[in-house]
C-alpha cells in the first residue's frame, strides 16, 4: 500500500493545471457561436456535432486512465 505522501505525489502530478478565466472577455446575447465553436465539432449546418464531441471526450478520458495506471505499475515496480 502507499503511504500517503506518494499519493499526494501522484495526485499533484496528476492533476491539472487550472486556468483563470480573466482573459474571456464578456460577449454580448447577439454575438454568433460559430467563433467559439472549433471547426472539428461543428456539424454541416453550423451546430455542435455532439456525437464528435463525446468520441473525444471518451478518448481523453481514455488516455488518462491509461496514464494513471502506466503511474502505479512505474510507482509498484519500485
Amino acid at each position: 500500500m502507499l503511504n500517503s505522501r506518494k499519493e499526494q505525489d501522484i495526485l499533484r502530478r496528476s492533476s491539472l493545471p487550472r486556468c483563470d478565466n480573466d482573459d474571456v472577455s464578456e460577449g454580448s446575447p447577439d454575438d454568433s457561436l460559430k467563433g467559439s465553436i472549433p471547426t472539428r465539432y461543428r456539424d454541416a449546418r453550423g451546430g455542435i456535432d455532439l456525437k464528435r464531441v463525446q468520441l473525444d471526450q471518451h478518448k481523453a478520458r481514455r488516455r488518462v486512465i491509461q496514464a494513471l495506471i502506466r503511474r502505479i505499475q512505474h510507482l509498484w515496480s519500485r
